[in-house]
């Protein structure tokens, strides 16, 4: 082969392999690449978000959060939805899981609609009933606190309501850092943790606030597995990668470059990815399928990331809503 042919090959194996990497994982998709297939997946997999767990206000509150060219009339669908529920059941999205209300809440707030008015029904307001909300455990506080912030943390995170469930969550903290659901539990786990530490976003300033978030994080690099991944109620999972990665996005940690979550040369992003498929999928675990509850998570990760890296509102922060 002569010289120039020689260049010129070297040249396209260049060019070819630099649009599959990325930051310090070589082989993991780039990060606005990855987004922009998982949001292409899943509008086309959700056709029609629902008020609901799967298929719903994840998938819009991620799309929403996302940057990504979405046709207006998918979020229309879900306000409709949800507005058919909401009157079907006559304001009462569930008895006892107001997670449900928190959810509906985030994914309004994430599209610039107004949660006081839907169909007649103000389904913000349950969240104003502390002993119902938090008797779903710490989960239900954690959201309550997030969906309360989300459309504007500054003017709302002061208020009576909000430090009440701030204080709620701040006297759970164990004593490795971590955050449990099980309030009778020693230590923290992986989930519950991460989570928390998004609802403290807003309080960052706070010195006592601070300090947990702090140890929150260090938590979550010392239980991180030697693969780079978590365990979580004995299993391996993407969804607490996809959590943890939404977390540090928010507290202002590199989860792809700090070195406190890099193990064997890759970060958390990187071992994320390892679950992600060409369709822009993510699987639950590395020998199963793509999943559509890991898909939402993984996305919502990939969003919060990307947020972090273009220096955007983080994930939550929904003042700047579409």
């Amino acid at each position: 082969m002569n010289r120039l042919k020689k260049r010129t090959c070297q040249f396209l194996v260049l060019v070819t392999t630099a649009g599959f990497l990325t930051g310090c994982g070589g082989g993991t998709p780039k990060l606005e690449d990855a987004l922009k297939k998982t949001a292409a997946y899943e509008q086309k997999t959700v056709t029609s978000p629902a008020s609901d767990t799967l298929g719903g206000e994840w998938t819009v509150i991620a799309l929403a959060r996302s940057g990504e060219t979405v046709d207006e009339n998918y979020f229309e669908k879900y306000r409709a939805n949800l507005e058919k529920r909401v009157k079907d059941q006559e304001g009462v999205l569930s008895d006892n899981r107001y997670t449900e209300y928190s959810r509906a809440v985030m994914a309004l707030k994430s599209i610039g609609k107004d949660p006081t008015d839907i169909g007649g029904y103000d389904i913000e307001k349950p969240l104003e009933d502390f002993d119902a909300v938090v008797s779903q455990g710490l989960n239900g506080a954690i959201y309550a606190l997030i969906a309360l912030n989300a459309d504007d943390p500054d003017a709302n995170k002061d208020g009576e309501l909000e430090q009440k469930y701030l204080d709620y969550i701040l006297e759970r903290e164990k004593a490795d850092g971590g955050f449990s659901l099980d309030d009778n539990a020693k230590d923290g786990d992986v989930d519950l943790t991460a989570m928390t530490l998004q609802s403290l976003e807003p309080y960052q300033d706070e010195e006592d606030v601070k300090e947990v978030i702090d140890k929150g994080v260090d938590f979550l690099a010392d239980i991180q597995d030697d693969d780079g991944g978590y365990t979580a109620f004995g299993a391996k999972s993407s969804e607490s990668i996809s959590q943890t990665v939404i977390a540090l996005s928010a507290v202002g940690v590199d989860c792809n470059e700090d070195e406190r979550f890099q193990k064997d040369g890759k970060g958390l992003y990187d071992t994320l990815m390892t679950f992600y498929q060409k369709d822009g999928s993510f699987k639950h675990t590395l020998d199963g399928e793509s999943n559509p509850m890991a898909t939402d998570q993984g996305f919502c990760a990939l969003v919060a990331y990307q947020r972090y890296q273009d220096k955007e509102n983080s994930f939550f922060d929904m003042t700047d809503h579409r």
